[in-house]
């Protein structure tokens, strides 16, 4: 039998309100997967109007448990005095545990819904508008999280991994834009164009236009810095922030005409690049072919398109070991 619940039954279901027949139909609502999406939207919402749940999610799972807990006591105690109800509680408590894992799974796994993933593969970038008008070019293996239902009337926060270009758009109300990349890391502006590249082994931002503030932390002290536009600056590993004017700033965007520009790029570099963008790990078979630089500006859509170029420009060979590609020099290299 099809089962359709409305938005009210459900509520009344989560408050414990619903009668015996709504309750049956949101137990069976609830088995059917095709009802998962819908549910977790109703769920935010739900939860949106009941904060005590919000502020304390463990206790309410407990007290949801009990509940169910109690409920079930309740039913076995009538079984040696009503056998015929054992099909019923055999049926309550599958759609019961079907709506627990629900539960938890709502409590756990909280980002997927609150937050739209936008990301893109190796050697893939992707540009779109966000709901508040601002756009945003996502650069190859990178990852923005940004409210599924829009930003609220306090600031607009995404959160991103990897690397993306950002066009702010202003709000009348001057509200704030934040790009979250980490725990001690975050860039906020009211209206401008910037890129933010957030990978494990540091964070860059460029400013093109406009202003933005840098927070982040050094050590245990919480820093603050105003950027001008031309300026970049760069939070290494060990947590220190240095700030400079790049010699060529379009080189910082060229990523998105799948262009590499290299000013005395060491191999290592490329090589980490190579990984960072198409997925492929390259590794060098001695320090010195590591420490060779190169520049220039190659247009690349693959890895191979990259790889050629080294090859050609260093006079280099290379030899596949398992998933790995080694950059030999063809001189001293033995030949299998």
């Amino acid at each position: 039998m099809e089962h359709t619940i409305t938005k009210h039954i459900l509520f009344e279901y989560l408050n414990g309100r619903a009668t015996p027949l709504e309750k049956q139909a949101t137990e069976e609502w609830l088995k059917d997967a095709n009802h998962t999406e819908q549910f977790h939207r109703w769920l935010l919402e739900w939860e949106t109007q009941s904060p005590q749940l919000i502020t304390d999610t463990d206790a309410a799972f407990r007290k949801l448990v009990a509940r169910l807990e109690d409920q079930i006591s309740l039913e076995e105690a009538a079984l040696d005095t009503q056998p015929e109800r054992r099909i019923t509680l055999t049926r309550w408590l599958v759609a019961a545990s079907v709506f627990v894992a629900l539960c938890l799974g709502g409590w756990l796994v909280r980002e997927p819904i609150l937050y739209k993933t936008y990301e893109t593969d190796y050697a893939q970038t992707s540009a779109f508008t966000l709901s508040d008008g601002s756009h945003v070019v996502l650069n190859a293996n990178s990852t923005l999280l940004v409210p599924r239902f829009g930003f609220n009337a306090g600031t607009r926060q995404v959160q991103l991994q990897g690397e993306a270009e950002f066009s702010v758009r202003h709000t009348r109300d001057n509200r704030r834009f934040v790009v979250k990349t980490s725990d001690t890391f975050q860039v906020e502006v009211l209206g401008t164009e910037f890129t933010v590249f957030a990978r494990s082994r540091g964070t860059k931002v460029a400013l093109s236009q406009g202003k933005i503030r840098l927070d982040y932390t050094q050590g245990t002290d919480k820093r603050q810095l105003m950027m001008k536009p031309g300026e970049l600056a760069t939070l290494n590993e060990g947590g220190d922030l240095t700030v400079q004017l790049p010699e060529s700033p379009d080189a910082l965007t060229a990523w998105k005409e799948q262009r590499f520009v290299f000013n005395n790029t060491s191999v290592q570099e490329i090589c980490t690049l190579m990984q960072e963008n198409f997925g492929v790990v390259v590794r060098t078979g001695d320090p010195e072919i590591a420490a060779r630089t190169i520049s220039g500006n190659f247009k690349a859509q693959t890895a191979e398109d990259l790889l050629e170029v080294l090859v050609q420009v260093l006079n280099l060979e290379i030899r596949k070991e398992n998933k790995t590609l080694l950059l030999l020099n063809p001189n001293l290299s033995p030949k299998s």
